[in-house]
């Protein structure tokens, strides 16, 4: 008996211990590695605990059958009982674990312990608590003295610090995520962008990569001019976004998808996109072929010849590159 004491009191007070040791960064990614391992030990929790209440009931009911029998005058052997409460020998190892986690009095010497109260044929009995509900009391009390020390005591990050944390990184993963989808972007794929921010980073782009050949207000230089309406390589969005990324090796044009983004090449073309129109002080003569946006999407066009568009060997001649 004072084995199993030590033994249980040993697991009360260390499994608390050694769960507050451990790292709030440690745990998650713990959980996070051993997510099915968890699951399938909590399922054989499970199992266990319903095949024990499964063995406490059948063993209830054997008590229930007993005291049946008793009433009914069917003498039990009460000698096997009292020789399993003192530790006789002969008796299994189970039986008498069982017992003395239950210390309860035999049926035969509950005069011991009856009262003077009773009703209705029920007497009152002063059984001590059983071992099991003392211990399982003992340490929701030793649990509990801990956990407060632990959360008003100790520096620990509290249930709503946890919860900020979590939002912080939820919010991290969203950016990573959006960012990967940033990265889906292709021809195939492409959509005007028209939000102010991205217009904006696209200006940003053009004026640092592109306003040495086209010029910072779009007029054209080295490169054509995009506020006119012809276009040597398509004016549609996906057009644009097309030359920007392979580039135009022949007529001196790099291809800028090993230094920009998709997103970024989609920003830069958005932005070429909206400035035909828009005045120039110096703007270069037409080149390519006229192309008419319908419904101010670009997605459809006519095109006709421009009679005063240069051929290909003076864009050569230019470094003519869109």
């Amino acid at each position: 008996m004072s084995k199993l004491k030590y033994v249980l009191s040993t697991l009360i007070f260390a499994l608390p211990g050694l769960t507050m040791a451990q790292e709030e960064a440690s745990q998650r990614s713990f959980f996070e590695q051993y997510q099915i391992e968890i699951i399938l030990g909590l399922a054989v929790v499970v199992a266990i605990t319903a095949v024990i209440a499964m063995y406490t009931l059948l063993v209830a009911l054997k008590v229930v059958l007993r005291l049946k029998r008793a009433e009914m005058g069917i003498v039990e052997e009460e000698s096997q009982l009292i020789a399993v409460k003192e530790g006789e020998e002969g008796v299994g190892f189970w039986r008498r674990f069982w017992n003395r986690l239950n210390d309860s009095v035999p049926v035969a010497r509950e005069a011991e312990v009856a009262t003077d109260h009773e009703y209705d044929g029920i007497r009152e009995l002063d059984n001590r608590l059983p071992p099991w509900w003392l211990y399982g009391f003992y340490f929701t009390i030793a649990f509990a003295a801990i956990y407060m020390f632990r959360f008003y005591f100790l520096d620990m990050p509290r249930q709503e610090d946890e919860f900020k944390a979590e939002m912080i990184q939820a919010k991290e993963e969203v950016k990573v995520y959006l960012a990967s989808l940033d990265n889906l972007i292709d021809e195939n794929s492409v959509e005007l962008a028209l939000e102010t921010a991205d217009i904006n980073a696209g200006k940003a782009i053009y004026d640092a990569n592109c306003a040495v050949c086209h010029a910072a207000d779009g007029g054209g230089g080295v490169g054509p001019n995009f506020t006119d309406k012809y276009w040597l390589h398509g004016g549609d969005i996906v057009s644009v976004f097309k030359t920007i990324k392979y580039g135009v090796p022949s007529k001196g044009m790099i291809a800028w998808e090993t230094q920009l983004s998709p997103k970024k090449m989609q920003q830069v073309a958005s932005y070429i996109y909206t400035l035909e129109g828009m005045s120039s002080a110096n703007p270069k003569e037409p080149q390519g072929e006229l192309f008419e946006r319908e419904n101010g999407n670009g997605a459809e066009a006519t095109e006709e010849e421009n009679p005063d568009a240069v051929d290909d060997e003076a864009d050569l001649e230019e470094g003519e590159c869109c």
